[in-house]
């Protein structure tokens, strides 16, 4: 599957499914911006995601608003923040599944999403991940559930801990006990 494919083919998904978006270039690479409303856990209640279409890989990244940014650049507790990144990015999984019971795909964890703060002076609290194109072509529907459902209901997850170490309002130990609780429950899996 060429970029070209890829970005049709993720287009019609996001009109098919009403997920707001626009279509535009960064530096040259063409780009989807979409913007999540209701997430009920995010600063304003809002998501944010850019999809990139590079010739090999979509590098797909899920992040807090701009509000959630600005927490982030004022901050005082950056480090603690730090560490309940590290955790995430050590034990947090994104299982798939269809919601349908196994009907449409069987429950399985395909990507290795990664957790950050940008590094170019924005503050983004960010989940990123590189998709394949050719593995895109093998799992389309699991790899789009992913990228609107998936990310975005995770991020929504994580708000109240990672706002809540950096508003000074739980330490990193606290958060991570929260993210243990909220994610893994009794099953011990995210």
């Amino acid at each position: 599957m060429t970029n070209i494919q890829a970005k049709a083919k993720i287009g019609q998904y996001l009109k098919e499914h009403f997920i707001r978006h626009q279509e535009d270039e960064d530096d040259g690479i063409s780009r989807y911006t979409i913007l999540y409303k209701g997430c009920e856990n995010c600063p304003d209640e809002v998501l944010e995601a850019c999809i990139w279409f590079y010739p090999d890989v979509m590098e797909c990244r899920v992040y807090y608003n701009c509000n959630g940014a600005q927490w982030c650049r004022e901050s005082g507790h950056r480090g603690e923040l730090m560490r309940l990144l590290n955790f995430c990015n050590a034990r947090v999984w994104i299982c798939m599944d269809d919601g349908e019971g196994g009907a449409l795909y069987r429950p399985s964890y395909l990507y290795t999403p990664r957790f950050y703060i940008t590094e170019d002076d924005c503050f983004d609290i960010t989940l990123t991940t590189m998709i394949p194109l050719d593995f895109y072509e093998m799992a389309p529907l699991e790899t789009e559930d992913y990228i609107t459902a998936a990310c975005p209901e995770l991020m929504d997850r994580l708000s109240i801990p990672v706002f809540s170490v950096l508003l000074g309002k739980a330490s990193a130990e606290q958060a991570i006990g929260r993210v243990k609780e909220e994610l893994f429950g009794e099953s011990g899996q995210a």
